[in-house]
């Protein structure tokens, strides 16, 4: 008798659990290029909410379930739809696919911490940031050596300490955006939504991958493209590594200096300063890149144009 009385408690708990509703706020880019904040809710594994294109100001409700693998397809009423994985709570990855059921490409969502009455205001054009007001200059530094260091060694700090206080992950990602803001005197990764916030480093590897003021000069693995990226942040210039980690975009930048010479790469390999994403503790203010990784392959270098 007790028997069946502890399994319908446990029966009972687990429906309980199960009807639950969990919500999300995510926002990203579908293709590197057309931004998409979403906002649903699952309860019972079936979806509702809806998405908003940031450029066109146009609003779409979502519906959709959770299949067992735990796929999750968002569907918009015209048809289209997102079909991918929530990853720890803090990503939305997949695949968007038309009315016609042909696949338009990979998106990346990561959680936002956006109010949802901010929605109404980039609904209506309040607070949207144009184009035309962001600043398209060549970024360059003038800070001294002594002056740079001051200021990385400062933010490495905090970043280390954020994760140590149990702080939200996603504020802890922006510091990489925060430090680069304040070095170059630019605002490519501020949020453009959110007054004092700044784009974490996901977020950030998708704006420059599809601003046309961006451009990829290579991959590290070619020592012509290491000699470029080093002679450009001797200039002065903002010259960003990018590596994707663990379901991550880790970003950096290059310090100046005439690089070392590294065996393993065979080539000179500049120096950066990093805000190591899966574990903080590594995190530099200047270390060289063959310290970090064990070669060049499928690490990016990217500079403004």
């Amino acid at each position: 008798m007790i028997k069946y009385f502890i399994l319908t408690v446990l029966l009972a708990f687990a429906m309980q659990v199960q009807a639950q509703q969990t919500d999300y706020s995510f926002e990203g880019l579908i293709n590197t290029e057309l931004k998409v904040r979403l906002r649903f809710s699952i309860e019972d594994q079936k979806a509702e909410g809806y998405c908003i294109y940031v450029d066109t100001k146009d609003k779409k409700t979502l519906t959709g379930e959770i299949a067992e693998d735990g796929t999750l397809t968002l569907r918009q009423k015209d048809g289209e739809r997102f079909e991918g994985k929530i990853i720890a709570n803090y990503m939305y990855k997949g695949e968007f696919f038309n009315n016609e059921n042909v696949d338009q490409g990979t998106f990346l969502f990561s959680k936002i911490e956006t109010p949802i009455t901010e929605d109404e205001a980039l609904l209506s054009g309040a607070g949207a940031t144009s184009k035309e007001t962001i600043s398209t200059s060549k970024p360059k530094q003038s800070l001294t050596e002594v002056e740079l260091n001051d200021i990385l060694n400062k933010y490495v700090k905090e970043y280390k300490e954020c994760y140590q206080k149990g702080i939200d992950p996603m504020k802890c990602r922006q510091y990489t955006s925060r430090a680069i803001t304040e070095i170059f005197n630019i605002d490519d990764f501020k949020d453009p939504y959110v007054g004092g916030s700044f784009l974490t480093m996901t977020e950030a590897y998708d704006k420059i991958s599809a601003d046309s003021n961006w451009k990829m000069l290579g991959e590290a693995s070619n020592s012509s493209t290491l000699t470029e990226a080093i002679q450009k942040a001797n200039e002065g210039e903002l010259v960003l590594v990018a590596y994707a980690f663990k379901g991550f975009i880790q970003l950096s930048f290059i310090r100046k200096g005439e690089g070392k010479m590294s065996s393993k790469w065979g080539a000179k390999v500049p120096e950066v300063a990093i805000f190591f994403n899966n574990d903080p503790s590594k995190s530099y203010a200047s270390k060289g890149l063959n310290y970090l990784w064990r070669d060049g392959s499928n690490i990016e270098i990217w500079i403004k144009k």
